[in-house]
């Protein structure tokens, strides 16, 4: 199942060169993991300091291993001096998944009744 991982940091004052380049190491090191789909960066126009990362990976534990990977923890423990707070990380499925799920439970429990 497909999910995608939407990751926003807010920076303390405007991302520096440094912060832009450890999102970028971070980006280019989760392409080498396996499940690692793709990946956008997005920064907020009203507001500079808020940063949205969304990736899409192949199975959430492909996501889980990146994100316990030491690799990500060292790239991202630099960055996290830089933040206003911890980041904001939400994974989503796509609606299809989880209404074919919810599909295949309903008819499930009308097979047993």
């Amino acid at each position: 199942m497909t999910v995608k991982i939407l990751l926003e940091r807010k920076f303390k004052k405007d991302p520096s060169l440094e912060d832009i380049k450890a999102i970028n190491a971070l980006r280019v090191a989760a392409m080498q993991r396996k499940g690692y789909v793709s990946g956008e960066t997005l920064v907020d126009m009203e507001d500079h300091k808020r940063i949205l990362v969304i990736s899409v990976w192949t199975s959430k534990s492909n996501w889980d291993a990146w994100l316990r990977s030491g690799e990500r923890q060292r790239i991202e423990a630099d960055l996290n001096q830089s933040l206003k707070k911890p980041p904001m990380v939400r994974s989503f499925m796509l609606g299809a998944d989880y209404l074919g799920e919810v599909f295949d439970e309903v008819v499930h429990e009308s097979e047993t009744s």
